[in-house]
């Protein structure tokens, strides 16, 4: 099998001839070990030579990049994006820096505001490179905001949380805004090459979900699901990246056109095991290598044995993606990441 098609074969629940590999490439030291140089930006070309250099098997390339159009720098460190969000950078925020302020803090701010066009040149620019630079037929997947997250960076955690109780219909036309832009966005990934498309949903913390269930079920699943059925309706896979202890939301999203559940996070007792006794059926697994505690502070060793461990519990019947339960981000080690994927080629086979 080549790149794409073990991945894909992976991701409809088949055997492929191994396990295949992925990961989120959050690290400039990492790229520059791996190709030479740091990439200012994250980037559809850096990214894709990075994964072939780890051996991976797909690659994520978000439609539209980080910031979408040149964002406006308030100061040498703070800037706002076209959304209206404005963020801080710091040494380790690279490549998602952190917000600081929201553009919708009420009503008359929704009234005001104004989504930004999904349909400008360029949007595609770093899809296209990706594709131009994927000579191992890698899978190139797209990249696009679940509805949940698209509403924290508009409005804020907090605000949300307080719009639940005392006006629930703010956050739902917020969630439709982000569902209007990022169904085009996805069309628009999907016709320009891409072979699947990642929905960015952070459900949980690392104790539990965010929501009570009732709560999740009424104001978020349904645009959850709007999104992942038109994605569907495109004729690619729909992948979820959800951080966080979502034990208590997987029966609902099984109900939707989620094919597969990332990244298993070790310290939010997201439990391996568990999930692919449960919903192995249902989901192709990605992530569970802990990228809290073991690649970033455990031995080679260490990081050798938890891979062989995830590849013995996950791998049997196939439905399995090697990869960390987040990202390659920066603190962990080159000898560790290499390590990892390096075991996941040896005792990965079928």
């Amino acid at each position: 099998m080549d790149h794409q098609e073990r991945f894909m074969t992976a991701l409809r629940r088949g055997i492929p001839d191994r396990v295949p590999m992925f990961d989120f490439l959050f690290q400039q030291p990492m790229y520059e070990h791996l190709i030479g140089h740091k990439p200012d930006g994250y980037n559809g070309k850096d990214a894709v030579e990075c994964a072939m250099a780890l051996n991976h098997d797909a690659v994520w390339v978000p439609f539209g990049g980080f910031t979408g159009l040149q964002p406006k720098y308030l100061s040498a460190n703070v800037y706002q994006d076209e959304w209206g969000t404005t963020y801080q950078k710091n040494e380790s925020s690279w490549p998602i820096d952190a917000p600081i302020d929201y553009p919708i803090k009420s009503r008359e701010d929704l009234k005001k505001y104004k989504l930004p066009d999904p349909t400008l040149p360029g949007r595609n620019a770093e899809i296209v490179a990706a594709i131009e630079a994927n000579h191992n037929n890698l899978a190139i997947l797209g990249g696009v905001s679940g509805p949940l997250c698209t509403a924290w960076l508009l409005m804020g955690f907090e605000r949300i949380c307080y719009a639940i109780y005392e006006d629930p219909d703010l956050i739902t036309e917020v969630l439709k805004l982000s569902n209007d832009y990022f169904k085009e966005a996805a069309r628009r990934s999907v016709e320009a090459g891409c072979v699947g498309m990642w929905v960015s949903e952070d459900l949980g913390d690392s104790n539990s979900c965010f929501f009570a269930i009732d709560q999740f079920r009424e104001i978020f699943l349904p645009y959850i699901a709007d999104l992942a059925e038109y994605i569907d309706s495109l004729k690619v896979p729909v992948l979820l990246h959800s951080c966080g202890n979502i034990n208590a939301y997987l029966d609902d999203l099984a109900q939707t056109k989620i094919c597969s559940v990332h990244p298993l996070q070790r310290t939010a007792h997201m439990d391996l095991r568990t999930i692919k006794e449960k919903y192995g059926h249902r989901f192709c697994i990605i992530g569970n290598i802990d990228s809290t505690r073991t690649l970033p502070f455990g031995t080679p060793s260490d990081v050798a044995a938890e891979v062989k461990e995830a590849i013995e519990i996950a791998a049997p019947g196939g439905g399995y993606v090697l990869a960390s339960d987040h990202s390659l981000h920066d603190g962990i080690p080159i000898e560790n990441i290499e390590v990892m994927f390096r075991t996941g080629l040896e005792y990965g086979g079928y």
